[in-house]
């Protein structure tokens, strides 16, 4: 008894394209909304996050009316991130962390 292999091995190309076709899942961030942050413009800023974590924001205004966010996120007293943000004082801005996305609205005192 011959077995017809062409149809066989079709069909297995057919189901291992099925399989590989599904993309990855990709883990959502989690969002801290740590709401309006009162800040001195041109002087470094500190703001309490989650799990002990601590963001230093030091801004500066620019020309266009913007700020410039200087950003520095310690945690056990070792810098975990640095980020910049270009932001509009009373907007909300969200920078993207390592672990989590930090949204916050900068408002200059």
């Amino acid at each position: 008894m011959k077995f017809p292999i062409l149809p066989i091995i079709l069909a297995a190309l057919m189901l291992l394209g099925v399989s590989c076709s599904k993309k990855p899942e990709v883990p959502v961030q989690q969002t801290v909304d740590i709401g309006v942050v009162d800040l001195n413009n041109g002087a470094e800023n500190r703001v309490d996050l989650k799990d002990g974590s601590v963001c230093f924001i030091t801004p500066k205004s620019m020309m266009d009316g913007k700020l410039m966010l200087n950003m520095r996120v310690e945690k056990s007293g070792s810098v975990v991130a640095s980020p910049r943000a270009e932001a509009t004082p009373d907007q909300p801005v969200s920078v993207y962390l390592n672990d989590y996305i930090l949204k916050l609205t900068p408002h200059l005192k």
